[in-house]
């Protein structure tokens, strides 16, 4: 869909002469100013940042790999922010959420009366939205075997008709594709089309776990409690102990679920100086984690002699602890086995919105 789409590289690697430079050059050579919220010193993750801003420049295909909550779509907008399309429309699209009856039609558009339940106007597909500017699709390793062969006919010609349409309709997009799957091991099981692949994985950028770079979970501890403390008179600190609890987790959510654990800290401490006790309980569970780090247990609420005190603190507690695990509000609810009316009111109640 692109002048350079038939290139093909796993990375830009600096002209330097031993791999000390090499990674030095990862280390110390400027981001922009669209990289800011992705934060961290690890060298695998510096040369994913580098190689994707390199790779804004041109118009190359790129796919970015990279488990759940590793910052995928973050840096997706940074390469857009960088390139010469900034100035028009970044287009998401989550390519698993998409059913199969209604990809034609979401992708690209439909004339009026195309089908019943139409909009008499018609509509605009994410392609004609996405024209001049970015297109991202989203979790691309997710899709069906239809979406797919869709996607690769457009991406191949840059020419789609909208659904009861007889006019060619020609875009120009810049593609950026996302997955947390091993696409070539999909290949291999016939879940995912090989061309479709070669068309996206021109330009490839691996964003590694925070499990692989411990060593920036300080930092991004750090950046998460000045967001959190905003406009305070005070800024959060973190006692050892609860950082050894941190370092110690395995992350399985990656940077979404530190900043979720963070969020969730902020919100239960008394006072700027976070302990263990501010932390939710599932970073605990695990004999080996307590017995490395000699702390107990956290316990739902302090003592109190007042019962409905005692009730409305372990309530709070709890909504916290399942708000920073929960993928989302809707699943919250439902594990918390409360209405949405109640959830909402809870939230405000104990300032937890």
């Amino acid at each position: 869909m692109t002048g350079n789409d038939n290139q093909k590289t796993d990375g830009v690697t600096p002209k330097v002469g031993n791999p000390q430079s090499v990674e030095e050059a990862f280390r110390t050579e400027k981001l922009g100013v669209a990289f800011d919220e992705l934060i961290g010193a690890n060298i695998a993750f510096r040369k994913a940042l580098v190689t994707a801003q390199r790779a804004a420049k041109s118009d190359i295909s790129v796919l970015i790999i990279g488990e759940s909550g590793t910052g995928k779509e973050i840096l997706a907008r940074a390469i857009h922010q960088t390139s010469g399309r900034r100035d028009q429309p970044l287009v998401d699209v989550n390519c698993a959420a998409i059913p199969d009856s209604l990809i034609e039609s979401e992708l690209f558009g439909y004339e009026k009366g195309a089908f019943t339940g139409a909009r008499t106007e018609g509509r605009k597909g994410y392609f004609d939205e996405a024209h001049e500017g970015t297109i991202l699709l989203d979790e691309i390793g997710d899709s069906s075997l239809s979406v797919q062969a869709k996607l690769l006919r457009v991406l191949e010609s840059g020419i789609f008709k909208r659904v009861g349409g007889t006019k060619n309709i020609k875009v120009n997009v810049r593609i950026i594709s996302s997955t947390n799957q091993d696409l070539a091991g999909l290949i291999e099981l016939k879940k995912f089309r090989d061309d479709l692949f070669f068309r996206l994985n021109a330009f490839t950028i691996q964003l590694p776990p925070l499990r692989e770079r411990r060593e920036d979970i300080g930092l991004l501890i750090d950046y998460f409690l000045k967001r959190n403390g905003g406009g305070e008179k005070y800024k959060y600190r973190f006692l050892p102990d609860v950082l050894k609890v941190l370092y110690a987790y395995h992350w399985p959510g990656n940077v979404r679920e530190l900043k979720g654990v963070v969020s969730y800290a902020v919100n239960m401490t008394q006072s700027p100086v976070i302990d263990p006790g501010s932390l939710p309980n599932f970073l605990f569970v695990g004999k080996s984690y307590q017995d490395r780090l000699a702390v107990p247990a956290v316990e739902a609420v302090q003592t109190s002699r007042n019962l409905t005190e005692a009730v409305k603190a372990l309530e709070r507690k709890l909504i916290g602890e399942v708000l920073a695990t929960a993928p989302n509000k809707s699943e919250a609810i439902k594990i918390l086995g409360i209405s949405r009316r109640t959830f909402y009111l809870k939230l405000k109640e104990y300032g937890l919105g």
